[in-house]
């Protein structure tokens, strides 16, 4: 009996060690979502560049503005 137990145990023990894996795994983007997303970083990149080029509360509006566009964008980005 304790033989049958312990082989049952150590076959679902192991069971679940292999399907854990494929569980876990991410999927991968759409190659329409990584274009999206780059684009989105690159325009984030140019608009936080060109805020830091303003100042006082032009700067700021300007910062909260590239943010909003940045969130957006990836909101509207192709789902994988």
């Amino acid at each position: 009996m304790k033989n049958i137990l312990a082989k049952s145990a150590i076959t679902l023990a192991l069971a679940l060690s292999l399907c854990a894996p494929a569980a876990l795994a991410k999927p991968k983007h759409s190659a329409e979502h990584v274009a999206a997303v780059k684009k989105c970083n690159d325009d984030y990149k140019a608009a936080i560049t060109a805020a830091n080029k303003l100042k006082g509360k032009e700067r700021a509006d300007a910062r909260a503005k590239a943010k909003a566009d940045h969130k957006q964008c990836l909101a509207n980005a192709p789902k994988p």
